[in-house]
């Protein structure tokens, strides 16, 4: 930040910077007389803030003063003037110079880490506070200067979602800021900009950078083509989908100057409109020649192309005073500024006024306190649509500089949690401020930095949350022989509803890119295909860090893509059930066998109307009649688990193998023993009677097996008319169940729609869909109003009716075919005054 409005508010020497006080406590004015004429003629544009003037005199003065500690006081100060004009190399030379020079105040010290962050040398900076703690151990600002050095380099390190860009066709040489959208309600295409380039309105030069006195000027963003931005109107509190080219190449047409009812010969900067874009509030600093006139907030309305005449607007009586940086809520009952009133905790503070509707005036403002405001500079607050106050803090543990946060501000407009710092790419180690978005949260916007990479000094970024897209992709094989199945059907369900049917193609493979494909999903599949048995798999979009997915230059997003593997079985193909063993004689299930009888009867769900033959085979060893009766004993208490867990017995089938046939190894078959016998082996008697001991015994555990095949597809269970019916009876209960019942809000004191809305958490769509429309109907305190979108007023409604427009309790009483006394005997606050409408009276 280097210029006067947008750093110090003010043209006079209204604000006392932290410089001043270092030097307040020496008292040069008694000895001044004994040090060089340019020295004292340096001294006195310092204390002006006219570091351009002060730095050509000081450097000259440096060689005149004789004295070691007049040499100290002028490298601290061309140290100052040098930061304030964003010549941070230089600035850090001269307060080493001045440490040098035994300049022992901790200012000095501060400011040499500082210089370093600011030039994005945090490794340097980190040291320059570690020797600054060793000088000055009681002072917090060095380890608060460690911390954040720390936090910085972690920040730059981390992968992020934004990205950020300057907009080469507004920036300038000079410095721009003061940033708000113009032109129609709920369009976000036209920028208000301060600038204090060449060609304003009038000629005066600021002392501080030497520049022209800032103006306000509007410039309208432009298509790829050159062709202006389309005129639909987003939603309200939506700015429907972000542009993927935000952050990278933004058109705009040729600044304009707004009038000079706005714009003047003094400085005008940070203007911000209400919600119906016709007030618009802006800061202007006043030049008048021996009077301490601060900064101060105006007003002006827009009145068809033209503007009325800008009037301040009043929160301190004060006018020595500076206020500015104003941004005003949607309805126009906050209005949140930076300035140092009385109260303030640190240099300007942020501050918050309510609107009297009465008396027609702002509030006393009220500070935001020590959970926002620093001992630094706290500037330039925006105030959004999700419940976020945005602003910029040098006093906050920041990159370096300037750094943008946000807090959480309750329906008082006061915070309600701790400041969280933007980090990069938003922050730098640049000043970064003045932040405004679009509707819908941190993700499409514009701020001000002047980081590297920019046109000079203060420039227009751009600011641009990256999307996250998901996608499926899968391949689909058969079990028996693992070559991919064209053709099959697959079916997606997600938890949150989503629902698709996509179609494998001739290698098997299937893919699915959807914009409604989101986070935190879990995703399910149903695999269908003749003469297959259906089956299914499973994935998820959960917790997923940014590091599982992969950026897409072409699309300018982050993309996940959900990996998908699964496996169908032929009808007449045997599906063995891996881990499905039973000890040598027993017929017991443990824990495992049951795990593995549970895919049965995943499939059998998916598959209703499949009938199997669940089959138990036995090793060679006993005889022939027993191994029948252990594998029968087998099958029966496999399809008895079955049956426990609600298989239909009409869809079982158990058959006792015995040894009849022996397991053969395939291709496809990658369990037990898999590694040991090679495909083709068949593990017959004679065959396992040629092993060695320990193969011998891997055979008969295999021979030792449980599979299924399917002989019907053709079950059509029975149907219970009866049991039907009470099932039908249970859901219509459980239906009711569901609902959830309604609450209600009390209207306050100057209570607005939309802070109900804010309070009760619900949209004004809702509101007025539940509460009849609401036509005609004006907010009075002590109303009454439903407030929950899918609520059950059933029990309310049986004994309450709404006051409709043009009704009074005599034409309800007649409608509700009652005496009127009856009716206002229920409502007896209505009985000397009718009840205004929208408000719910008593019928019973």
């Amino acid at each position: 930040m280097t210029t006067r409005l947008t750093f110090a508010l003010c043209l006079c020497l209204i604000f006392g910077l932290s410089t001043t006080s270092v030097w307040a406590q020496k008292s040069k004015e008694d000895d001044a007389p004994k040090r060089p004429k340019i020295a004292r003629q340096g001294d006195d544009y310092y204390q002006g803030k006219e570091y351009t003037k002060a730095i050509l005199l000081y450097r000259k003065a440096y060689s005149k003063v004789k004295s070691r500690s007049d040499k100290a006081e002028i490298s601290y100060r061309l140290g100052e003037s040098y930061r304030y004009t964003a010549q941070y190399k230089a600035a850090e030379a001269q307060f080493r110079r001045a440490i040098k020079s035994g300049f022992t105040q901790p200012e000095a010290y501060l400011g040499v880490a500082e210089m370093l962050k600011y030039q994005g040398d945090y490794a340097g900076a980190l040291i320059a506070f570690e020797d600054m703690a060793k000088v000055h151990p009681s002072d917090p600002r060095a380890q608060q200067g460690i911390l954040s050095s720390k936090a910085a380099v972690a920040w730059n390190l981390a992968v992020t979602r934004f990205q950020v860009g300057p907009i080469t066709d507004l920036n300038t040489k000079s410095q721009e800021y003061g940033l708000a959208f113009d032109g129609r309600q709920g369009e976000y295409e036209e920028l208000l900009f301060t600038s204090t380039r060449e060609g304003g309105i009038g000629k005066k030069k600021d002392g501080w950078n030497n520049e022209q006195f800032s103006d306000i000027y509007s410039s309208k963003r432009l298509n790829s083509d050159g062709t202006l931005r389309g005129g639909k109107k987003s939603p309200k509190g939506n700015s429907g989908k972000p542009d993927p080219t935000a952050a990278k190449a933004q058109k705009f047409t040729a600044a304009e100057l707004l009038p000079e009812v706005i714009n003047t010969i003094d400085q005008e900067g940070s203007p911000s409109f209400d919600g119906k874009r016709r007030n618009l509030y802006f800061t202007r600093c006043m030049d008048v020649k021996r009077a301490q006139l601060g900064c101060a907030i105006y007003v002006t309305r827009r009145a068809g192309q033209t503007w009325q005449e800008a009037t301040p607007v009043v929160l301190t009586a004060d006018s020595s005073r500076s206020v500015g940086h104003p941004s005003v809520n949607e309805d126009e009952t906050l209005l949140y500024f930076a300035g140092d009133l009385d109260g303030s905790i640190g240099g300007k503070d942020l501050w918050v006024a309510s609107y009297d509707k009465r008396r027609r005036t702002w509030a006393n403002p009220v500070n935001l306190g020590a959970m926002v405001n620093s001992k630094g500079d706290d500037l330039f607050p925006f105030i959004h649509d999700d419940g976020f106050l945005y602003f910029a803090s040098d006093g906050l543990p920041g990159m370096g500089g300037f750094d943008l946060f946000r807090v959480p501000v309750g329906v008082d407009g006061l915070p309600t949690g701790e400041p969280e710092n933007l980090k990069a790419p938003i922050n730098s180690s640049g000043d970064d401020f003045n932040l405004i978005l679009r509707p819908g949260g941190l993700r499409d916007g514009y701020f001000v930095s002047n980081r590297a990479g920019g046109t000079g000094g203060d420039d227009i970024w751009s600011l641009f949350e990256v999307p996250l897209k998901y996608g499926l992709r899968g391949t689909l094989k058969s079990i028996k022989d693992q070559l991919p199945l064209p053709n099959a059907s697959v079916k997606i369900s997600g938890s949150d509803g989503f629902s698709a049917t996509v179609m494998t193609d001739k290698l098997g493979k299937f893919e699915l890119s959807d914009p409604k494909l989101v986070a935190e999903v879990t995703y399910e599949y149903s695999f269908e295909k003749k003469k297959f048995l259906n089956s299914g798999a499973g994935s998820n979009t959960v917790n997923l860090g940014l590091d599982k997915f992969v950026f897409n230059e072409i699309e300018n997003a982050f993309r996940y893509t959900m990996e998908v593997t699964a496996t169908m079985a032929p009808i007449e193909y045997p599906v063995l059930l891996p881990n499905l063993f039973f000890a040598l004689a027993k017929w017991d299930l443990n824990d495992e066998s049951r795990s593995s009888l549970d895919t049965v009867y995943t499939t059998l769900v998916r598959n209703p109307t499949i009938v199997i033959e669940l089959r138990s085979h036995t090793d060679y060893r006993d005889a022939d009649d027993k191994n029948i009766l252990l594998s029968q004993r087998r099958a029966d208490t496999c399809v008895n688990y079955l049956i426990s867990k609600g298989i239909d017995p009409g869809r079982l089938v158990s058959v006792g193998m015995g040894e009849s046939q022996p397991f053969e190894m395939t291709a496809a078959y990658k369990g037990k023993g898999s590694s040991v016998f090679p495909a083709g082996t068949v593990l017959s008697e004679s065959n396992i009677k040629k092993m060695q001991a320990q193969q011998q015994e891997l055979a008969n555990d295999l021979n030792r097996r449980t599979d299924f095949k399917v002989i019907r597809e053709d079950f059509a269970p029975p149907v219970d008319s009866s049991e039907l019916a009470e099932q039908i009876a249970e859901s219509a209960k459980e239906e009711v169940a569901k609902l959830v019942k309604g609450e209600f809000y009390t209207v306050g004191e100057k209570e607005t729609f939309a802070t109900v809305c804010r309070a009760a958490n619900i949209t004004i769509t809702d509101l007025r869909r539940i509460n009849g429309g609401l036509r005609g109907v004006s907010l009075v305190p002590g109303m009454v109003l439903k407030t929950t979108a899918k609520g059950d007023y059933a029990e309310f409604d049986a004994s309450h009716r709404q006051v409709a427009l043009g009704e009074t309790l005599k034409s309800m009483a007649s409608a509700l075919k009652m005496k009127e006394k009856e009716l206002k005997e229920l409502n007896p606050e209505w009985n000397k005054v009718e009840p205004p409408v929208g408000t719910y009276v008593r019928t019973k």
